[in-house]
């Protein structure tokens, strides 16, 4: 086990082992499905997070960094309304930064 944002995880040879969760609807982001021979499959993702693209790993991106805009008091009700821009994006430098396994069996 590690712990992962105060959350303890499982891990493999020292790789934690994290569960991509549910959506707001209740269905798996990564759902099992049916494989040919009729077992539940899954499939599972591998990723090496990285803070440059020195690091050979997925990036996160952002242009100019978080904009706010004020616009003041609306004149129809008493609330005030900010526009905030925020662009933002990931980026994969090294071609070994994620990889997809498909048809892992289901426990």
């Amino acid at each position: 086990m590690s712990e992962i944002g105060g959350k303890l995880a499982p891990t493999w040879n020292g790789i934690p082992l994290l569960d991509a969760g549910q959506n707001l609807d209740g269905t798996d982001v990564i759902p099992l499905t049916a494989g040919e021979d009729g077992k539940e499959t899954s499939d599972m993702y591998a990723v090496r997070f990285g803070a440059s693209e020195a690091d050979t790993g997925v990036t996160g991106l952002t242009n100019g960094g978080i904009q706010a805009t004020d616009f003041g008091e609306a004149h129809e009700k008493p609330v005030y309304r900010t526009r905030i821009d925020f662009y933002c994006g990931l980026a994969m430098f090294g071609g070994k930064a994620a990889a997809r396994l498909t048809g892992v069996l289901n426990g």
